[in-house]
């Protein structure tokens, strides 16, 4: 009995010094089901190195409807200091797809989105925080802008003064499962990043980063086909085998002044890709050896609110290349990233998992956009918007028009146009339709089918979506 009584006391008396603090859990959840109609299914390959986008003679209409749901649990100190974070995805699922969502549903189908814990460091007053593992991660919106495994420390100099530094693994190469030898020296496909960000006046932001990304593939040739021009694409069968060293440097920012707005992004990169056998897969022009990386990204909005009116100009130049036979890349590269200012291009349309590319650019030849938008709220639970764009690729995609057996070379994309009307049926449900129309400029003839690759575009692009979206 004693021995008990001395144990209780000696567990009591440990439990009062240390300190209590509760746990708070909350759980939400995004539960998107959208609906999509395009007479281009042929066309929105989701940037697949495998099925290619082709635009075939005459519509090839498709309809579907899906599901995505995302749902995540936290878990935080009172004080806020701890918070961790698990996050899970279904979808997207097509109604019926095979294996997916078909008769019965009998599917296992769940993804990990998030799981990483947020740590304040301890005996600090400033805000010192670091990320630790599966998490949101953002450099620039359109460099990099995705989920990433890693560690993010952010932290602040002041009052308007913070700053981010960061290790990001895209692609690890395991040496245990690839049987490596005392002689291999690949490495993994590692980012670092360090950022500044400035708050010089109210309605003022200003930020600086430098990024740098590489893998160093041990003197092992690796292929890159044009159209696969994005960071996170230089793997085969998810292992890295593209050896580069990149580097990103960005300015970006935005000022506010009475009505009107400004945002820009600047970011400049320079490297080298080594032992590459490098392709056009517009001409299947290429070279194999080294390169030289030297490219850069230029954006910009200017824009004014009138009352429940935004109106926006857009204006990007993402640079290309225009030679795919000597040593030198100009071509910007992006990382990972979910462009939606076009509907027919990008992901703008509902059924975000349906579209042609998510990149700022098209292949390895740039991009040239000139984008006026406007945004109407007409009342608290509803908005109109509309978009008027014109689109063209930096560098000219340079083909043989298979239809007249004659080179031909273009860079005009075309004209699109699109609206949009969302609603709010509750506090929390959404429902929104919009669509696009483009034009097509002749550039795109170099995607169509070899009967009517002639040098002229002969097929526009549609696409209509919508979607009912819960959160909470």
């Amino acid at each position: 009995m004693k021995k008990s009584m001395f144990l209780l006391i000696a567990l009591l008396s440990v439990g009062l010094a240390l300190p209590l603090y509760a746990i708070e859990f909350s759980f939400h959840g995004d539960l998107n089901h959208r609906f999509q109609y395009t007479n281009r299914a042929d066309f929105l390959t989701l940037d697949s190195t495998t099925v290619r986008p082709v635009i075939n003679d005459g519509d090839v209409d498709e309809n579907f409807g899906e599901l995505k749901y995302r749902l995540w649990a936290e878990a935080a100190s009172d004080d806020g200091d701890i918070k961790g974070v698990v996050g899970t995805e279904i979808g997207g699922l097509r109604f019926g797809e095979p294996g997916n969502a078909p008769f019965s549903g009998d599917q296992v189908r769940f993804e990990v989105r998030w799981a990483y814990t947020d740590i304040q460091l301890p005996m600090v007053e400033r805000a010192a925080r670091f990320k630790i593992g599966l998490q949101p991660f953002l450099v620039n919106k359109y460099i990099w802008q995705e989920t990433a495994a890693g560690v993010d420390f952010t932290s602040t100099l002041g009052d308007r003064m913070d700053y981010q530094l960061a290790w990001m693994r895209g692609s690890e190469f395991d040496k245990t499962a690839n049987r490596a030898d005392d002689d291999d020296d690949r490495t993994d496909l590692d980012a670092f990043l360090a950022r500044l960000n400035i708050k010089p006046a109210d309605g003022t932001k200003a930020g600086a980063f430098i990024m740098y990304e590489g893998f160093d593939s041990d003197d092992n040739i690796g292929t890159v086909d044009s159209r696969d021009w994005e960071v996170k694409l230089l793997n085969t069968g998810g292992v890295p085998d593209i050896g580069f060293d990149l580097w990103s440097l960005g300015l970006d920012g935005s000022f506010e002044f009475s009505s009107f707005f400004v945002n820009w992004d600047l970011i400049y990169q320079t490297g080298e890709f080594q032992d590459v056998t490098f392709t056009d897969g517009f001409s299947g022009a290429g070279r194999t050896g080294d390169f030289d990386l030297s490219a850069y990204f230029l954006h910009f909005d200017l824009g004014a609110k009138f009352d429940k009116v935004n109106l926006t100009y857009t204006f990007w130049y993402a640079s290309g290349d225009d030679d795919p036979a000597d040593d030198d890349f100009n071509a910007f590269i992006a990382t990972d990233v979910d462009m939606t200012e076009s509907i027919t291009l990008f992901e703008g349309n509902y059924a975000d998992d349906n579209y042609f590319t998510e990149r700022p650019y098209i292949a390895d030849k740039g991009f040239i956009m000139n984008r006026i938008g406007l945004d109407y709220k007409t009342t608290e639970k509803l908005t109109l918007g509309g978009a008027l764009m014109y689109m063209l690729t930096a560098e000219d995609i340079e083909y043989t028009a298979a239809a007249i057996g004659t080179p031909a070379s273009d860079n005009e994309l075309g004209w699109e146009i699109g609206g949009y009307a969302k609603y709010l049926l509750f506090k929390s449900v959404e429902v929104a339709v919009n669509g696009g129309y483009l034009f097509a400029g002749d550039a795109l003839d170099a995607y169509e089918v070899p009967s009517i690759q002639d040098g002229s575009s002969d097929e526009n692009i549609f696409i209509t979506s919508a979607r009912v979206r819960f959160t909470f």
